[in-house]
């Protein structure tokens, strides 16, 4: 078993997908509104978010990933990411497993997934390692594994869309490359583009937490903060008594054709991971279970 960092094209963009993700992090979390959840009502709280989560990787499961499911993807796992933090308490934490899911990456695709998993995995607070060529593992609190479980596999179809795309383009056309090397070039830039939103993504909601916590009452800021410590400590806890022995592998990338690689990066932004959360009609809404 190894654990996996990946960088893109030539540039030297490594990072780890073992460790946990960073320093403690910010709380998810909204102010709280005037009087606080009893333990039942956050209880039940948690598990709508559980099955709605549920909800979405069985229709992607069932009908595949459109254009549509694509684009869309990052803002629900955005918002469920926020409900989660809102109603959980410390005591909710202590109470809630950890899990460890396999999943399957076959195809050609997985050379990019692989490549974009460190980001993912700290975009959705998980630890995580390859197994093989062909399988992934993912470590973390339930609600979390299954977020980062349902976006690999949105990711998944996005590509397989935009290289459908791809290969009936002129550029598809023009290049003199063979078709292999044009479409490993297409990947990795997809790859790198939605990595990087990623990247980009986690920080964003980091430094609006933070900036909700500043805001915040002495008490409260503590209480968010002993929250995320709680969370790190439970899951590194858990991966402890896994017993599972990782080494880290470094991985590196040419890019043969410029011109593949830059319809890569512009498919890459094309899924949508940079879309507010909270913006347009639909705001604030879950899907329904």
């Amino acid at each position: 078993m190894v654990a996996q960092r990946g960088g893109a094209a030539s540039v030297a963009r490594l990072s780890t997908a073992v460790t946990p993700p960073g320093p403690p992090r910010p709380a998810l979390t909204r102010p709280l509104p005037s009087g606080h959840l009893s333990a039942m009502d956050q209880q039940t709280e948690l598990a709508k978010v559980k099955a709605r989560i549920r909800a979405l990787t069985a229709r992607t499961v069932e009908r595949g990933c459109s254009e549509a499911e694509a684009l869309a993807a990052a803002a629900k796992v955005g918002e469920l990411l926020e409900v989660y933090g809102l109603s959980m308490s410390e005591v909710e934490l202590r109470e809630e497993a950890c899990l460890q899911r396999r999943v399957a990456v076959t195809g050609p695709q997985r050379l990019a997934l692989r490549w974009l998993f460190p980001a993912l995995l700290r975009f959705c607070e998980c630890r995580g390692w390859t197994d093989g060529r062909a399988d992934v593992v993912l470590y973390g609190l339930e609600p979390d594994v299954q977020m980062a479980e349902y976006l690999l596999k949105v990711v998944e179809g996005a590509l397989r869309w935009e290289e459908a795309r791809y290969r009936e383009s002129p550029d598809w056309l023009r290049s003199r490359a063979t078709p292999q090397t044009r479409l490993r070039s297409f990947r990795y830039g997809f790859a790198d583009r939605l990595g990087k939103r990623l990247e980009a993504m986690t920080a964003e909601r980091e430094a609006a937490a933070e900036a909700r916590r500043a805001a915040a009452p002495p008490a409260a800021a503590s209480a968010s903060t002993a929250l995320v410590l709680a969370k790190e400590k439970k899951v590194e806890e858990g991966f402890r008594t896994l017993g599972v022995r990782l080494k880290t592998v470094y991985s590196s990338a040419t890019v043969r054709d410029r011109g593949a690689y830059g319809r890569g990066q512009a498919a890459g932004g094309r899924v949508g991971l940079d879309r507010p959360v909270g913006r347009g009609p639909s705001a604030g809404r879950l899907p329904r279970g």
